[in-house]
């Protein structure tokens, strides 16, 4: 039921907008449907908008699905949703914080808009049964939660993990140099995770690990370079150092194959040097839509002119994008509670009921614990690649975009 309502709803209201914003300067119009009214739902979100890591695009993309969602869809059920929003700034303590609010709040979930700090928030929410949701994780511990606790439309972190590994291995790279900032948890994810399923598909990977601020990107540039890479690039940085890196590797004559991770406005920024990058969005993206299914096609459509609406019509990142999509499916799942009470446990048994359930840009997916061996929070083993064309367009790496992952090159926990 939820399946058909929502996605049905979502194609009627699709045909309200019309050409908006592909990534290639086209121009933007704002979609237009039905507004809600009434009492407002109101549910956690934690966006790293702060800090020396931030990812802004996180909470601009909150805003542009609260203006959709209330604007276009006409809410849930007709009353508006409103977000009790909690500015993660990369640190625990302020996980632990906004954990702490929301409980006191007695939100009926917590909406994950891809916080790498929210580990310390975890625990919290799970003790006092609000469920944390997004459309995927910054955090492995998240991923890890007993099922019930969390959940993720596009699966756990590993299957960013394995997905580069294994999009690389395809393209026929062995020998792997890749950046992520300086931090704990960082180390943890590349000597734990993606050293190993490098080496379980025959390859090596060497790390590079920038300061979060005043990085030199540079020098992280020729420590890649000096191991005569096959590839190059990104585990995970914000926009500016990702542009900042590939312009360096460029400068410094490599013109091989660079993988860029999530990041996107890099392409525009540094055009020529752009083409022949490898993205790995979790979604469908703007700059793919020439290459995308008519029903996505409609919704990044819809994307575009909700965040032109509110004023970030420049920022159609891939991590603005994951917020947007991460609201719009949870009204989604909301809806097909039919009128039902919203509480936390609702919520949660919503949540394990999705079957074949038809995400914002994304793969359908159904979350009965048994998408991802060992992590019920995962919804899907899908993941989709893209290569960077001269014209700044994005093509799917496979044939029809989404592939099945391998999960058992992931080293056993």
């Amino acid at each position: 039921m939820i399946k058909t309502r929502f996605a049905a709803a979502l194609a009627a209201l699709s045909l309200l907008a019309t050409a908006c914003q592909s990534g290639d300067g086209a121009s933007v119009s704002v979609p237009t449907g039905v507004e809600a009214t009434g009492e407002p739902i109101v549910f956690g979100v934690q966006a790293p908008t702060k800090g020396a890591a931030a990812y802004p695009q996180t909470g601009y993309g909150v805003e542009a699905a609260v203006w959709y969602v209330n604007n276009v869809m006409g809410g849930v059920g007709g009353r508006p949703i409103e977000t009790d929003l909690c500015a993660g700034d990369g640190s625990p303590e302020t996980a632990i914080n906004c954990a702490n609010g929301f409980v006191s709040a007695d939100v009926p979930f917590v909406l994950d808009a891809y916080d790498q700090a929210i580990t310390g928030g975890v625990p919290i929410l799970a003790a006092a049964g609000i469920p944390l949701i997004g459309t995927l994780a910054g955090s492995g511990v998240a991923d890890k939660g007993e099922y019930g606790e969390t959940f993720y439309f596009t699966g756990p972190t590993e299957v960013s993990a394995v997905g580069s590994m294994s999009v690389l291995n395809d393209l026929g790279k062995k020998r792997i140099a890749l950046a992520v900032n300086e931090a704990p948890t960082s180390h943890t994810y590349v000597d734990a995770l993606m050293k190993p399923i490098a080496g379980a598909l025959g390859m090596r990977l060497d790390a590079q690990y920038p300061p979060a601020t005043g990085a030199n990107y540079n020098v992280t540039a020729a420590t890649q370079l000096a191991g005569d890479p096959d590839a190059t690039g990104v585990i995970s940085l914000p926009e500016d150092g990702c542009t900042s890196l590939i312009q360096a590797l460029r400068r410094q004559g490599y013109d091989g194959t660079v993988f860029a991770g999530s990041c996107s406005q890099f392409i525009e920024q540094v055009r020529d040097d752009a083409a022949g990058a490898i993205v790995q969005p979790r979604l469908w993206v703007p700059l793919a839509k020439e290459h995308a299914p008519e029903k996505v096609v409609r919704q990044l459509d819809d994307f575009a002119g909700a965040m032109k609406s509110v004023g970030y019509e420049d920022e159609l990142s891939a991590r603005s994008l994951y917020a947007f999509a991460g609201v719009v499916n949870m009204v989604g799942v909301m809806e097909g509670m039919q009128g039902a009470p919203i509480t936390a446990a609702s919520v949660t048994a919503a949540m394990k009921g999705l079957k074949d359930f038809e995400t914002f840009a994304g793969p359908a997916v159904t979350c009965d614990g048994k998408a991802w061996p060992g992590l019920p929070s995962a919804c899907s083993r899908q993941a989709i690649f893209f290569e960077v064309r001269k014209d700044g367009t994005l093509a799917p790496v496979h044939e029809g975009g989404y592939i099945e992952l391998d999960p058992s090159v992931v080293p056993a926990s």
